[in-house]
């Protein structure tokens, strides 16, 4: 959507760019009376030409161009929000379908409830300390629960176990 917004830089540039322009008139109408030199006459011909073609410009053209810019970029945004949109809908699916199996490889090694939301958090990265933190539980609570579950798992540490599960996703 297109917002029309007063533009400050515009109009400053533009009275910046008037001065200069009445200042070279009055120089000009000056000049003329005081019997000038037609290359004064030029010069100050070419500076009011100048100036006025480079208020056009900034009055005229430059808006349309950065309309255009402008709805270029906003074509480009939809198409890029389409884009990820389609791409979260996709992943989500994925990620539904691999949080299953996760699921289903807990219920193989026969963890409790608690066992379950712990192997996830630990494969997630949390520390024992936020784990208990987040658990409401002391972190030898949680020391324990990660021993079983490596335990149960026949896995050594919280590497392996995150391994068991990122090993097959990760392209060779």
């Amino acid at each position: 959507m297109m917002y029309k917004t007063f533009d400050v830089e515009r109009v400053l540039v533009s009275m910046t760019l008037m001065v200069v322009f009445l200042s070279a008139l009055f120089d000009y109408m000056e000049d003329t009376s005081a019997g000038a030199t037609s290359i004064d006459l030029v010069f100050d011909t070419g500076v009011n030409v100048f100036v006025m073609a480079t208020l056009l410009y900034i009055w005229r053209k430059r808006p349309r161009a950065t309309q255009s810019r402008n709805q270029h970029l906003e074509k480009v945004l939809k198409r890029s929000d389409k884009d990820l949109k389609a791409w979260q809908a996709k992943a989500s699916g994925l990620l539904r379908g691999l949080g299953e199996k996760i699921n289903e490889q807990l219920d193989e090694w026969r963890l409790s409830q608690a066992e379950k939301e712990v192997a996830l958090l630990l494969i997630k990265g949390l520390s024992t300390k936020e784990l208990a933190g987040y658990r409401g539980t002391s972190e030898k609570t949680v020391r324990q629960q990660a021993s079983q579950i490596y335990a149960k798992a026949n896995l050594s540490n919280r590497a392996e176990l995150a391994a068991f599960f990122l090993e097959d996703l990760l392209l060779p």
